[in-house]
């Protein structure tokens, strides 16, 4: 995971407030997936992100019977393959792998260019999901497509 856990906890929330599917929630519903080699990570990722939002961390083999009535996946290393999911049920995927949006697995990460954290967005991805950001959030991010 090439951007900390702190900087992805920071930029995420801000991200979301440029998705009008989303910023319209009071309380955004956040999903984490994670594996056994992940739980230290998915718990400093949740630890950074404080009370920000409402989350709940399961592992990969429960997103399916979890994911209905959340607007946010977040999928910890190693997992992408549940991916899927989200765009079965219309929810946005966010990952802090830049090869998992490159790829359109997932829509919206967190990369480094020039030595900074780069938003990395996938738009074939964000609309398979139902999901959509304003130009605002486009015009500083890398496209993916």
């Amino acid at each position: 995971m090439p951007v900390p856990e702190n900087i992805q906890a920071a930029l995420l929330p801000k991200v979301l407030k440029f998705s009008p599917e989303i910023s319209s929630k009071a309380k955004v519903r956040m999903l984490i997936v994670y594996d056994n080699n992940s739980i230290n990570s998915k718990d400093e990722f949740i630890k950074e992100l404080g009370n920000s939002m409402i989350i709940r961390a399961v592992l990969k083999d429960e997103l399916e019977k979890n994911i209905l009535g959340f607007d946010v996946v977040y999928f910890m290393p190693s997992i992408k393959d549940e991916s899927v999911l989200c765009k079965k049920y219309k929810v946005l995927s966010v990952t802090g792998i830049a090869q998992y949006v490159e790829k359109g697995k997932i829509s919206i990460g967190f990369g480094i260019q020039n030595n900074k954290p780069k938003i990395l967005i996938n738009l074939t991805s964000l609309e398979q999901e139902g999901q959509s950001l304003s130009s605002d959030i486009l015009r500083i991010s890398k496209i993916f497509k």
